[in-house]
């Protein structure tokens, strides 16, 4: 006993003075509130961070005032209390408060970066399904530039370099208690501390849940007088805060059942569209693909610069494919994004489904959808089933958009990328693959297959960003910003070579006996362009040029403004090809209402409508019916699959 208590005096005194006194007289009525105090400040200033890179990136996109006066302040404390519960439960789990805050600040503020960065190029904000760009940090560090990347890392190192030093004085004059010194004070801490975690978490986890019906934080969301924008997420985030517009797009059930789903409603929609493609079909010759080849070439950031009044350039960048539209079935295709969103245009093409059907928080079906399942209905296996080698070629990373995962479910036979290429050709100073290089691959795979090809390209050579790559910009008068006229004149000597490449690209198909059919379109417009836009009408910025080119001779035909799953069935229009039902279904739906995006529903005399339920009964019809073959052919049973688009 008395060697104890002299061990026990001995560690007393070891402990200095103000120590002693702190654990004698337990320090939680001192430490306590101004704990509470800094972790209620630091949840203040994350979501006020995050919220003004939303602000400051995203309300010149959409002509708003640069300072958030419209954000609705309820849903904001709700997103506060989150970013507060997240800081308690690592104050629980680390033991210090500064150590908690570091962690936060560590990722809210290069999160807010990065935020803001993606608003500006690509006018949409970060994502939950972004967290798989992560696994790439070249094309992160390519896209961001060194500049940047410098800054973002003084935004990491800055915040937890202070709250370490701040926290290595707060802890001399809070310690916590010793397990030797003050036992029964060091187990109550730990149990407090348990109790703290495991009450958050259990707090927390419903958020991991946000769009399931009855969740708490949905409907504390709700009853705070948010309004949630399902037709643009960057509003969400706008009006709605960056924790609201981050929750309200994580893991979702992508579609519903539509109302009536079930195997005898798909029987009756497979029989009237195969009655469908039997009038479509009349003078079409069966197997006319067969022995055609077919080349669906994805242009990057291929657009028109002289659809824009609010700019002018020197020279027509795109002047061979503008002579190649005036002689072929052709027009401007109705693009999902502006600056981004290539794998949804991929996605639609490949497929025929709009991104409309789907829940709004769908916002890539490539990462959010496709690779969920070990198999996805597409253009890929009905060519293949016609006796189509299949092959997907992108001069480029394999996990971008998780293409690797994507185009395997979609049943491609070989997957070509930047480092299988047979050519490693870029322009100048160009980091990216050129176009030419990508079309060669074609050329090559064709003259080796001896069955017919179906080659699915998505070119790289136009991807921003837009540095200082080529020693002849092309000059460009309008945007006010001197650095944004040269990055515009960059890309536009960049599709001016685009250009010329696939013009050779059709001339050297021309010159061989294999007929070959291209579908050749843009994705979007690059995010350049903010500073001309408002001059144009607001549906300039998701106009992007398509043609349809055979081998064998063309006719002018030009189209109405389309989406991208009219494209395949507009191609079998040009050739002749008979259609599937499921692509008699699309056709229907083409001549009534050619152009179907998540904003817009446009018309074949280029009427914009604002509610699907103006439209005529007929047309409702047919778009009940795409509802009801999308969800069989993604999420359902797939009961009509085999009799309205047959996969081999």
């Amino acid at each position: 006993m008395g060697g104890s208590g002299g061990s026990r005096s001995g560690l007393l005194q070891a402990v200095r003075p103000e120590e002693q006194q702190d654990v004698a007289a337990s320090p939680r009525r001192r430490v306590v509130l101004p704990a509470a105090g800094a972790l209620l400040a630091g949840a203040v200033v994350c979501d006020f961070v995050l919220t003004l890179s939303t602000w400051t990136g995203g309300a010149r996109t959409m002509g708003l005032p640069a300072w958030p006066v419209l954000v609705t302040w309820g849903g904001q404390l709700v997103g506060i209390a989150l970013v507060l519960l997240v800081l308690v439960a690592l104050t629980a789990l680390l033991g210090r408060v500064w150590a908690a805050l570091a962690t936060v600040l560590a990722v809210a503020l290069p999160l807010a970066a990065v935020n803001h960065t993606k608003l500006v190029l690509r006018g949409e904000p970060v994502y939950p399904s972004d967290v798989g760009f992560l696994s790439q940090p070249g094309f992160l560090g390519s896209m961001v530039g060194p500049g940047r990347l410098a800054l973002l890392g003084l935004l990491v190192v800055v915040p937890v370099a202070v709250c370490f030093l701040v926290g290595r004085v707060l802890a001399r004059r809070h310690p916590r208690p010793h397990r030797r010194v003050d036992p029964q004070g060091w187990r109550r801490h730990v149990l407090t501390r348990g109790v703290v975690l495991g009450s958050c978490l259990l707090l927390l986890q419903p958020a991991t849940q946000f769009n399931e019906p009855g969740n708490p934080w949905r409907g504390a969301y709700d009853r705070s007088g948010v309004v949630w924008r399902s037709w643009s997420q960057t509003e969400n985030y706008l009006f709605n805060g960056f924790v609201a517009g981050f929750l309200y797009n994580t893991h979702v059930t992508a579609m519903e059942p539509p109302p009536g789903y079930g195997p005898e409603a798909m029987e009756e929609v497979a029989r009237r569209y195969q009655r469908a493609a039997d009038r479509i079909n009349r003078g079409r010759t069966p197997g006319t693909l067969a022995d055609v080849n077919v080349v669906l070439v994805l242009g990057e950031s291929f657009s028109d610069p002289l659809r824009l009044s609010g700019m002018s350039v020197a020279t027509d960048p795109i002047a061979r494919t503008r002579a190649t539209m005036a002689t072929t079935a052709s027009g401007s295709l109705l693009s999902e994004g502006y600056g981004g969103g290539t794998a949804t245009m991929e996605f639609e093409v490949l497929t025929g489904l709009p991104l409309r059907n789907f829940e709004p928080q769908v916002t890539s079906p490539y990462q959010m959808v496709v690779p969920d399942l070990p198999s996805f209905p597409s253009a890929v296996g009905a060519l293949a089933a016609d006796g189509h080698r299949t092959i997907a070629i992108h001069p480029y990373q394999t996990q971008m958009y998780r293409r690797e995962e994507v185009y395997r479910a979609f049943g491609f036979d070989q997957f070509v990328h930047d480092t299988t290429m047979a050519e490693q050709t870029r322009l100048e100073r160009s980091p990216y693959l050129s176009d030419s290089t990508a079309y060669d691959e074609v050329l090559a795979r064709e003259a080796a297959s001896p069955e017919p090809l179906l080659a699915h390209v998505v070119t790289m050579q136009n991807h921003m960003p837009w540095a200082d790559w080529y020693d002849d910009p092309v000059p460009v008068a309008g945007p006010d910003d001197p650095d944004v006229r040269a990055e515009v004149g960059t890309y536009l000597r960049g599709l001016s070579y685009s250009d010329a490449a696939l013009a050779d690209f059709l001339r050297a198909l021309r010159r061989s006996p294999e007929r070959t059919v291209v579908l050749f379109y843009g994705d979007h417009l690059p995010g350049l362009y903010d500073d001309v836009l408002p001059s144009d009408p607001a549906r300039t910025r998701w106009e992007t040029p398509f043609f349809v080119w055979d081998s064998r001779g063309n006719l002018a035909r030009p189209q109405p403004l389309t989406s991208a799953g009219n494209l395949l069935p507009l191609l079998y229009d040009v050739v002749g090809e008979p259609v599937p039902p499921y692509y008699a279904l699309l056709e229907r739906l083409r001549r009534h209402l050619p152009a179907v995006t998540r904003r817009y529903l446009v018309t074949a005399d280029g009427t914009e409508v604002a509610d699907e339920a103006s439209l005529s009964p007929r047309v409702q019809g047919l778009l009940d019916d795409l509802r009801l073959v999308q969800y069989d052919f993604s999420l359902g049973h797939r009961y009509a699959l085999d009799a309205m688009w047959p996969q081999g």
